[in-house]
């Protein structure tokens, strides 16, 4: 595989994990194009954050998982899944940027070589059950699949674009899950307060 290849660009306002599903709904000509293309070759094409100042330079290759609904005018309700990481090296604008789409020179992002380490997975799994318990999800547990659990999560559970963007930019699958521990820490107590909240609401509701 070469350590650089040329791909076709979809800057959204949305990032995507390796193993992840996402719906898009395919409207603009450009992208119409894009997907046409990818239909045909089954090849990945890039999904990169896009901010008011450009595009992120990390993310994350998808194909087509599924076509949902085509519509008029050749739009369409798809589904896509993530792949592999990605740095952009340089970005190939085209000549009608309203018919075609961006291109980017890309570098394949691979984890940094580590041991795995079971009690920090110990205890993101606590927490990451404990977490859902006070989400009212009924028998909490991982996320399966065979990407890195870090990916698993962050595809369950929406913790929000900029953390999405800085586990996809984090070079190992143990900072990874020490960012997660770190967050999952710091809902747990608001997701407590609210549960409580609730419980005394329906309490009262009970008792009048």
């Amino acid at each position: 595989m070469p350590s650089e290849d040329l791909i076709g660009l979809f800057p959204l306002g949305l990032v995507v994990v390796p193993g992840e599903v996402v719906p898009l709904h395919i409207f603009e000509e450009r992208y119409k194009r894009l997907i046409a293309e990818r239909e045909a070759d089954g090849a990945e094409f890039g999904i990169v954050l896009a901010e008011d100042e450009g595009v992120r330079e990390v993310g994350c290759s998808v194909v087509i998982a599924q076509v949902v609904e085509r519509l008029e005018e050749g739009r369409s309700n798809i589904l896509v899944e993530g792949r592999r990481r990605f740095r952009l090296v340089a970005v190939d604008e085209p000549d009608d940027p309203e018919g075609d789409f961006l291109r980017g020179r890309v570098e394949w992002i691979e984890d940094e070589p580590e041991e795995a380490d079971p009690e920090l997975q110990r205890e993101l799994g606590a927490l990451f059950r404990r977490m859902l318990a006070l989400m009212d999800v009924d028998a909490p547990q991982f996320p399966g699949g065979s990407d890195p659990l870090s990916f698993r999560i962050a595809a369950a559970v929406d913790f929000g674009v900029a953390l999405k963007q800085q586990l996809l930019e984090q070079g190992g699958e143990r900072e990874r899950q020490r960012t997660l521990v770190t967050v999952i820490e710091s809902l747990i107590p608001r997701l407590e307060l609210r549960k409580e909240r609730e419980e005394a609401i329906r309490g009262n509701g009970k008792g009048y």
